[in-house]
């Protein structure tokens, strides 16, 4: 094998969704694993360690197999401060385009995913459970875990075919990871602006906070509320409101990135500016590995 072969063998478009259909065929067998425990089994308990499992153990042995450091170019370490008021800007435009996104459904008929969780079929019950196994299970393990993978390790990974590129490809295997058609653009928005948060930082930190605050407005903020106030209010009101909220939040979020990258410009960072994206979109979107991955993801669809 020649020595150039090997090197398109261990590009990132190729080792990547390798390890992301690695993870989804884990997924899917722990899936049914879960579908035949007996009643005594601690499910939250159970969801919990597979997270980590499945999600955050590959992290480390894929890097490990690279030979790279955990810290570089992973995100994990801010560099840059924490931008504190561009996070609030962030979760304020997440949670106004997440209701503007659920109002279309609830208009419209579809049905909403309760849980941003791949296990929502085993979790959908709470009765009888600690907030606490609640919480950990449900809301802080897999917003690490998850933000530790696709924004650490795909993201990452991706970066060095242009920011974009990194950007929506995290997201699409993010929302891949769902397995659910019907919301897709419900993950596909959330992995979105995980990514868009974690190119502007330069750390993953800020999305693992945003995710926190999806995981916990999916489980304790009820979409009855939405649909509640739709109801009492009228769609079109509710909806106007929305996307006046959206749109400004959106706004805001944009006005503080020009300041970060105006930042950013006068104190260049010492590592490489990524390249352009479009250059890099067929090598990245057309590899043999991902198109397996988008094969599997439809036939895992179909099934379930």
């Amino acid at each position: 094998m020649s020595e150039s072969l090997k090197e398109k063998l261990k590009s990132p478009t190729i080792t990547t969704p390798l390890l992301v259909i690695f993870v989804v065929l884990f997924m899917q067998a722990s899936k049914l694993a879960f579908a035949r425990v007996n009643s005594d089994t601690n499910l939250f308990l159970a969801i919990g360690v597979i997270q980590l499992v499945v999600l955050a153990l590959p992290c480390m042995v894929y890097y490990l197999i690279k030979g790279r450091r955990l810290d570089s170019p992973m995100l994990i370490v801010p560099k840059n401060g924490p931008q504190l008021l561009f996070l609030i800007f962030a979760a304020l435009f997440f949670i106004s385009g997440m209701l503007l996104l659920k109002y279309f459904y609830f208009v419209y008929g579809g049905q909403v995913a309760s849980l941003v969780n791949f296990y929502q079929d085993f979790s959908g019950t709470t009765e009888g459970s600690g907030n606490l196994e609640i919480i950990l299970s449900l809301i802080i393990i897999p917003a690490f875990c998850e933000e530790l993978f696709f924004r650490g390790i795909v993201f990452s990974e991706y970066r060095r075919y242009g920011t974009a590129n990194a950007i929506i490809i995290s997201a699409v295997c993010f929302a891949m990871l769902h397995f659910s058609v019907e919301n897709m653009a419900i993950y596909l928005f959330s992995g979105l602006l995980f990514g868009f948060v974690t190119a502007v930082t330069r750390s993953i930190i800020p999305s693992i906070a945003l995710h926190l605050l999806s995981n916990t407005l999916s489980i304790y903020a009820s979409d009855a509320f939405l649909r509640v106030t739709v109801i009492k209010n009228g769609a079109f009101f509710i909806g106007f409101v929305l996307a006046v909220l959206t749109a400004l939040t959106l706004i805001f979020l944009l006005s503080r990135v020009e300041s970060i990258c105006i930042g950013y410009a006068e104190r260049p960072p010492i590592e490489e500016i990524p390249p352009k994206s479009i250059k890099n979109a067929a090598k990245v979107f057309f590899s043999p590995t991902f198109i397996l991955l988008t094969v599997i993801f439809i036939i895992f669809s179909l099934l379930t």
